[in-house]
């Protein structure tokens, strides 16, 4: 059995107000690559899994929906033998994500969103591969009976007599009053009377059936009332839970290989996952030790969190934490399984459209040298080493630098007494000065020792006046 391992895609994700999407189309492309690779090379994938978060938010734009569309049609017209498997991430819409999942799966396509069938895996060879999504919070429960079960007699199904059909029948009762002399005949009374008996039988009949309706209601309620609903909320129980039906279902004869998708306690996370402070949605790894292999998404580092458990991470580094080798080994994870053995995983390093990337130096560096010219084409976090403050630094580099998201001038502003900050907003906001006056002193501190352009001075004046003019104000 081999398989590739991959996952939090975070297909239309913004890496702040850059969009990402030709980055992960060539990040999708380095994965057809590689299953082509293999195939030519006669040791074919059996599997690809992606383990969560396939996009970034869970409405997604159309055009990171259409991107991964082209992707499945690519895989499944260059590898028509190939399994691909796949779960939502916390970042997904489980509904959205299992659109037409049955007719993929005869595609050997599995999206596996629905928790009904988390111990029904998918068998690929000697492997079964038990696919369970991210586990929302009360998405699975545990139902408890009372201990006392009430004792009693088997009721009957039959169809109760409906008291309106009862007075149906007292009104359809016949009488001959055709009689001379207006009385009843001997046969009349006879019949009046067998009528009267059928009535009272059909009455007590009735009576009967709604006092047997009524008691299968009362048990019924009973019953419901001794069943106990008990909402799972933290992860670790959800996925305790999760594992517990899992391993009622697995068969020890085969590999069993767990996907998922959470926190496993121990790991080591970053900056740009969506994580819930504290331990409070971790998981004992542990929990694990009876698979031969688990596959998980959700952190974004490639890591093992335990014993044949691992993390392939994001394809791609998704904040400037992971930049410059602090997780920024950005891998697939080929998997084999041999019966008997340990599994091997290999790391396949992927090559990033732009490499993400922080740098310390000064202003004029960056703007007058070719010190930093090889990461014109980065995304590039500038930590400035100066201790004055550099008016709208990112205008001024990305002349040069286009990739350019971040300058961080913190030494500056710590440089930078409080009682000068003071003195400047007090210049700003005093109320001795025109406003044309404030709005010189804005110019300043926006431009430096910008004196500013008479003819931006000019228009404001003339803004401002037609302003006064329109809301018939004076001097």
């Amino acid at each position: 059995m081999k398989f590739l391992q991959t996952g939090d895609l975070h297909l239309g994700k913004f890496f702040y107000e850059y969009p990402l999407l030709e980055d992960q189309k060539h990040v999708l492309k380095q994965l057809l690559d590689e299953l082509k690779a293999e195939q030519d090379a006669g040791a074919p994938y059996d599997a690809l899994v992606i383990a969560g978060d396939v996009y970034d938010r869970s409405l997604p734009p159309a055009d990171a929906v259409q991107a991964f569309s082209d992707f499945l049609a690519e895989m499944q017209k260059s590898f028509s033998e190939l399994h691909v498997l796949i779960i939502p991430g916390n970042h997904d819409s489980a509904v959205r994500l299992s659109y037409a999942q049955q007719i993929l799966e005869k595609q050997r396509i599995h999206i596996r969103t629905d928790l009904s069938r988390i111990d029904e895996p998918v068998i690929i060879k000697d492997a079964a591969f038990y696919l369970m999504p991210f586990l929302q919070p009360a998405s699975l429960s545990i139902t408890e009976k009372a201990e006392k079960q009430q004792e009693s007699a088997p009721i009957k199904t039959e169809k109760p007599v409906l008291a309106e059909n009862s007075a149906k029948e007292q009104q359809n009762l016949t009488f001959d009053f055709d009689t001379a002399d207006g009385e009843q005949s001997d046969e009349a009374t006879t019949a009046a009377a067998q009528s009267d008996e059928a009535r009272a039988a059909t009455t007590a009949e009735a009576a009967a059936s709604q006092t047997q309706a009524a008691a299968a209601q009362d048990s019924v309620a009973t019953a419901q009332s001794e069943r106990k609903e008990t909402y799972l909320m933290s992860q670790s129980a959800l996925v305790q839970e999760a594992l517990k039906r899992i391993n009622l279902a697995k068969n020890k004869d085969i590999a069993n290989i767990l996907v998922a998708h959470l926190f496993a306690a121990g790991s080591v996370e970053s900056d740009s996952e969506r994580v819930i402070w504290g331990t409070a949605e971790q998981v004992d790894a542990s929990l694990f030790k009876d698979f031969a292999y688990t596959a998980l998404g959700h952190l974004h580092r490639y890591q093992k969190a335990a014993a044949h458990t691992f993390y392939s991470g994001s394809p791609l580094a998704y904040s400037f934490g992971e930049s410059n080798g602090t997780g920024a080994d950005k891998v697939f994870l080929r998997v084999e399984i041999e019966k008997g053995a340990e599994p091997s995983v290999t790391a396949i390093p992927i090559k990033p459209l732009h490499r993400v990337v922080s740098l310390k130096g000064s202003f004029d560096e960056f703007l007058n040298s070719k010190t930093y010219d090889e990461y014109k084409d980065c995304f590039i976090e500038i930590e400035s080493i100066e201790d004055t403050i550099v008016e709208n630094p990112v205008m001024l580099l990305r002349k040069k630098f286009p990739l350019l998201l971040s300058f961080k001038q913190n030494k500056a502003f710590e440089e930078l007494s409080s009682a000068e900050m003071a003195e400047r907003r007090s210049d700003i906001s005093s109320e001795n000065l025109s406003i044309n006056s404030q709005f010189g002193l804005f110019l300043k501190e926006i431009h430096g020792n910008f004196d500013g352009d008479e003819t931006e001075k000019a228009l404001f004046d003339e803004l401002f006046a037609k302003m006064k003019e329109e809301n018939h104000e004076t001097e």
